[in-house]
């Protein structure tokens, strides 16, 4: 309550990219269960959270608490692969056979490969 008041009512700016994780999820849960499907929708739902929090940049801090919050820009990538890759199993998991999962998690496996080594060079360079 103290912070909202100091802070004029407004919750941290800072949060506000990774609150769309849980909302996400719950969204992706009502979704999912109004269709029939909530385990889909559940990982559809985390991983447009996933997405969506590397997306949304946080605001600045307020006054007094500059510098006292940082964000690792590095991990924003990996987040951006592993949203899609639940949305992919979400929507495997709702509509794909089972014969496609081999090919589903092949194609995930040499992207988080390809990360990797995009990462590794453009570090070296640095």
């Amino acid at each position: 309550m103290e912070a909202d008041a100091k802070q004029g009512g407004q919750p941290h700016r800072h949060h506000r990219g990774t609150m769309l994780i849980p909302a996400g999820v719950l969204l992706g849960l009502g979704i999912g269960l109004l269709a029939g499907y909530p385990g889909p929708g559940v990982l559809i739902g985390l991983g447009l959270g996933f997405i969506g929090a590397t997306i949304v940049k946080p605001g600045a801090d307020p006054a007094g608490d500059a510098g006292t919050h940082q964000c690792c820009d590095r991990s924003h990538g990996f987040l951006a692969i592993l949203g899609a890759f639940l949305i992919i199993v979400g929507i495997g998991i709702a509509f794909a056979p089972l014969h496609f999962w081999p090919y589903i998690a092949a194609a995930f496996l040499i992207l988080v490969g390809a990360w990797f080594l995009y990462r590794a060079f453009s570090h070296s360079r640095e």
